[in-house]
């Protein structure tokens, strides 16, 4: 609830965007969107959340149950304008709930390899997608994933003494395999349907904004037809060039 995503869509995005609230976006036929729970920007709600869950202020900061500051650290790949942008705009909105955020654009190669091998940062902000199939981004969602950042296990390491697999979580890796294994379209919809609900339900990830896909062709190209999945030569063998 404290992150102002309709500012972000407006003058990050240009508007040239929709808000997210799925892994999966919201042209794809698997898409649960607009049925599934959505966390508008309410900084009084946020601030109702926290202290129902014992934080409490200190004048204007947030502080934990034992009276420790609430802040970390986020990061993101320099020279990606659009992230590190909501990222700035992220530490913004957060320092109204009294939340402390130390913004790091950083090296994306550097990036990777913290948050692929180690256990040493917070939070970041990045894109994922699937293609047409949602399954293809099932390394973010098992249990046991080489994407797996929530609940990690860094790959290659040693299993982390005392790592708890949620209910939740485990529920959403077994129906990824499920739906891989469904070979009927209304079964397997519901599955990945099931998959939505619950990551909006448990929020692993805050989902943002989904940027649109645009494509410009000139105009002696005849017979372009846009998809919804973006592109324009999926119909390439039907594309004419007009003589003029």
């Amino acid at each position: 609830y404290a992150i102002d995503r309709e500012t972000m869509l407006n003058n990050i995005f240009r508007g040239l965007g929709e808000l997210q609230n799925s892994q999966i976006a919201p042209q794809s036929p698997y898409s649960a969107e607009p049925n599934l729970p959505v966390y508008d920007f309410d900084v009084a709600k946020a601030r109702e959340l926290l202290l129902s869950a014992g934080f409490s202020y200190e004048g204007n900061q947030l502080v934990d149950a034992d009276g420790n500051r609430v802040r970390f650290t986020l990061q993101t790949n320099v020279g990606n304008d659009i992230r590190e942008a909501a990222g700035a705009q992220i530490k913004q909105n957060l320092a109204l709930i009294g939340i402390t955020v130390d913004f790091q654009p950083i090296d994306f190669n550097k990036l990777i390899t913290l948050i692929g091998d180690s256990l040493k940062w917070d939070a970041i902000v990045l894109g994922f997608g699937a293609g047409e199939e949602p399954n293809s981004s099932a390394n973010l969602w098992l249990a046991d994933g080489g994407l797996h950042f929530f609940n990690q296990q860094p790959q290659g390491a040693p299993p982390l003494p005392g790592r708890e697999i949620y209910p939740w979580e485990q529920q959403i890796s077994d129906l990824y395999v499920q739906a891989a294994q469904e070979l009927d379209e209304t079964k397997r919809k519901a599955l990945y349907v099931q998959t939505q609900e619950l990551v909006q339900e448990n929020l692993p990830f805050i989902h943002l904004v989904g940027q649109y896909s645009m494509s410009a062709v000139r105009d002696k190209i005849e017979n372009v037809q846009y998809t919804a999945l973006g592109g324009t030569l999926w119909n390439i063998y039907e594309l004419k060039i007009t003589q003029d």
